[in-house]
């Protein structure tokens, strides 16, 4: 089959997927982002099929989506921690696929010599990238439970004092995917302590960003990040480039960012298991050559921090040593996962007022269906405010 026959045949099945003949379309989890994406599509193959190479890898994927939301959706009850963090994955997911869409239209658009005006696709339509784990370095403290003791253990990491306060520390948070990994660096990345103590602090997510050349390798777009974060200008970074191409000269004007700085930083969701990563207590010596190990870039001498988040715990052996690698593991406090539910419940007539048994259930179920899971927890507590939106 042809190129073109191939994306229109993966399109149309897509389409094909949401058509209202089924009557419980509209029950899919996700559903109207996907039905976003189907109108964003339709204007994409309007005209002719898109030249971008990636469209049909988009298609691929969104159909494997659908298919994940529709057996999904055969569920009856509250789903199951797994499910409810697979349909965290998928809305995540959707989001990129479809703002890289809207780059496509939107350059489509730009080569058939469109205006400004109508190149762009609406801002109330255009995705939150703050789920993508972009702006994620704030949180409402009042609103996070059952972290008093990791937050105890962190602090006393990063902020104590004695002979070795001007050494170089990396920690890192391991657990599985909506274990509150991000969300306990977000508490210490604001904490006033950690404010004072540190100066600079910069959030790195570690995850290609939407809007980077995909071309370029991730590990040279991670330092051009870092350096942008710390305030280098683009055109100091071109020219670094220029003078020294490649990581190592990128590594060194990180190093030279930060020398002689006590600074924090948060690399969330680390992935890749690149040698590169190894070992960010590298460091220079009089007797060794500049390199382009990620660990180069940090100055030792100076009481730099560096917390590490990872799903991947052999990832984060290798980047902070193992002796230097927390768990995070469920919550097996009944009132933490509860208090988390009734928060992501907008409407509080949902939940039993003055009734103790039936709050006692209630609370029992959502232990058992969370898994000690903070994001499964909060899930369910919106699942529940959705269905009763969908009832009235």
């Amino acid at each position: 089959m042809a190129h073109q026959e191939m994306e229109a045949h993966l399109k149309d099945k897509f389409l094909n997927g949401l058509s209202m003949k089924d009557k419980s379309i509209s029950k899919i989890p996700r559903y109207h982002q996907f039905q976003d994406i189907k109108n964003l599509l339709e204007v994409m193959f309007s005209s002719s099929t898109p030249a971008d190479p990636s469209v049909r890898d988009k298609l691929y994927k969104l159909n494997n989506l659908l298919t994940e939301c529709k057996m999904l959706s055969r569920k009856h009850c509250f789903n199951s921690p797994e499910e409810l963090i697979t349909i965290h994955r998928i809305r995540r997911d959707l989001r990129l696929i479809k703002k890289e869409i809207q780059a496509i239209v939107s350059e489509e658009a730009s080569t058939r010599g469109n205006s400004t005006e109508e190149r762009n696709t609406g801002d109330s339509s255009s995705p939150d990238i703050g789920i993508l784990r972009w702006t994620t370095r704030a949180v409402d403290a009042t609103k996070v439970y059952g972290f008093d003791d990791e937050v105890l253990s962190l602090e006393n990491l990063l902020l104590k004092k004695g002979s070795d306060v001007h050494q170089f520390k990396a920690v890192g948070i391991v657990g599985r995917d909506g274990i509150g990994k991000t969300t306990l660096c977000q508490l210490m990345f604001n904490k006033e302590e950690v404010k004072k103590d540190f100066n600079p602090r910069i959030w790195v997510c570690m995850a290609r960003h939407p809007d980077e050349d995909k071309a370029e390798d991730l590990k040279v777009a991670i330092v051009k990040r870092m350096l942008k974060y710390l305030g280098v200008e683009e055109a100091i970074v071109k020219s670094v480039c220029d003078v020294k191409p490649g990581l190592e000269g990128l590594l060194c004007a990180l190093y030279l960012q930060l020398l002689g700085k006590r600074y924090l930083i948060v690399l969330d969701d680390a992935r890749e298991t690149d040698s590169w990563y190894k070992e960010l207590d590298s460091s220079l010596t009089h007797d060794k050559k500049w390199g382009d190990s990620f660990g180069f870039g940090f100055p030792k001498d100076s009481g730099g921090r560096v917390i590490v988040t990872s799903r991947n715990e052999e990832l984060a052996n290798i980047m902070v040593g193992k002796e230097n690698v927390h768990h995070l593991e469920p919550m097996l406090d009944n009132e933490s996962c509860w208090a988390i539910f009734k928060d992501s419940v907008i409407d509080e007539d949902l939940l039993p007022a003055n009734h103790s048994t039936l709050e006692a259930e209630l609370k029992l179920e959502v232990k058992q269906k969370c898994g000690g899971l903070p994001l499964a927890a909060k899930m369910m507590g919106q699942a529940m405010q959705k269905q009763e939106e969908e009832r009235t």
